[in-house]
């Protein structure tokens, strides 16, 4: 490969041009630079500081001999946190344009750029939970702990990189408040059962400790592990496509999202995987300058999660005490529990009627790929020496 030469004078295309060089004159002349096409990022000058503000408190008490029990709030709040928007978003076609609409570059403020990427300090987030903590200190053999969280996360944007089931990271920059709702990783229920059990039976153990060796190495020593899981289902966006006439940035991503017009959540008792969003109850917009619906942001959830993990150790001494082979028997998802992710959340793939009735589509139905593995077992040697 034939290195890439370094630049003189002015140059900077085809070569290798160092920092300490500087920016060469001319770099933005539309000669060599056509903001129509090319990516711009821009940054307020006044752009603030993040900063995040933590506060708990907790009371612990030890309810009996080696049970302990701890409750907590715990809260954050997070302000001037970096979001992204189109700073040259355009306006909506409105009733004034042309039946065909107004070319999107000529509805934005600045007519000759194409969407300018700010990152600037509009982020907002706030979390609230109330945590339960029960725990069973290690003694005749068990160890138990139960942590119980009940919260509520709340913000205007999610991470750039921590977009999920329609979510989008580019906010409608020309209405920030519309974008407050749920946060991606927002789970107002989780309680996670961890349990450590030494099976009494082998050396040094309730049962067994006088044991021939031989029954003592397959018999003896073993221990059990669990850990079972249970959390509310993840948040779902709900979008539609939006035609080009609705349309208001183009080469920056954005959600749009429809208008509530029923009951989106189908009954429990209703609900399959190829049911569990109502398509009667959310529309598309129809006026081209709403394309933004009543819809807020993160409004749906999928099913709960549920799932158990079984873990079946022991450990074999070998030629010394600092030695030994350890034997691991895992079983993920051990029940084989089907577990959801999130239904098809798009609009635009409802089937429709002629009166506009929901009769088909992909909408609220889970896909392949929208569950999470099921059971997995596994088996490990770990060498110590």
């Amino acid at each position: 490969m034939t290195p890439t030469p370094p630049c003189t004078g002015n140059n900077f295309s085809n070569c290798f041009r160092p920092t300490q060089n500087g920016y060469p004159a001319g770099l933005v002349d539309t000669a060599t630079f056509t903001p129509l096409t090319a990516r711009i990022n821009y940054t307020p000058r006044d752009t603030r500081t993040t900063y995040v503000q933590s506060y708990h408190v907790s009371i612990q008490r030890e309810l009996v001999r080696n049970l302990l029990l701890d409750v907590a709030y715990v809260g954050n709040i997070s302000r001037n946190l970096i979001i992204l928007g189109d700073f040259n978003q355009a306006r909506p076609n409105n009733a004034t344009d042309p039946p065909t609409g107004t070319a999107l570059q000529a509805r934005r403020p600045i007519t000759a750029f194409s969407s300018i990427q700010a990152s600037f300090a509009g982020g907002r987030a706030n979390y609230n939970a109330l945590q339960i903590k029960l725990e069973r200190r290690f003694s005749d053999g068990l160890y138990l702990l139960n942590s119980f969280t009940f919260s509520k996360a709340i913000d205007n944007a999610p991470g750039h990189l921590e977009t999920s089931a329609g979510d989008n990271s580019r906010i409608n920059f020309r209405n920030l408040p519309s974008e407050r709702g749920l946060s991606n990783y927002d789970q107002p229920v989780n309680n996670t059962t961890s349990v450590v059990y030494n099976l009494p039976f082998g050396k040094g153990r309730r049962f067994g400790s006088d044991a021939p060796r031989i029954v003592d190495a397959a018999l003896g020593g073993w221990r059990l592990t669990l850990i079972n899981t249970m959390t509310s289902g993840q948040v779902g966006n709900l979008t539609y496509s939006a035609p080009s006439t609705f349309q208001v940035t183009s080469t920056l991503g954005l959600s749009y999202r429809p208008n509530i017009v029923g009951d989106i959540v189908v009954p429990s008792g209703q609900r399959t995987p190829d049911h569990y969003l109502n398509g009667n109850g959310v529309i598309a917009p129809a006026d081209r300058s709403q394309p933004f619906g009543s819809a807020g942001r993160n409004t749906v959830r999928g099913p709960a999660f549920f799932q158990s993990d079984l873990g079946l150790h022991k450990q074999f001494p070998l030629f010394n005490e600092t030695t030994r082979l350890e034997f691991r028997a895992e079983a993920f998802n051990l029940f084989n529990h089907t577990n959801f992710g999130l239904p098809d959340t798009n609009v635009s793939n409802i089937t429709r009627d002629a009166s506009g009735n929901a009769i088909g589509g992909t909408f609220g139905t889970f896909r392949p790929g929208s569950t999470f593995p099921a059971r997995e077992i596994q088996f490990a040697l770990k060498l110590y020496f």
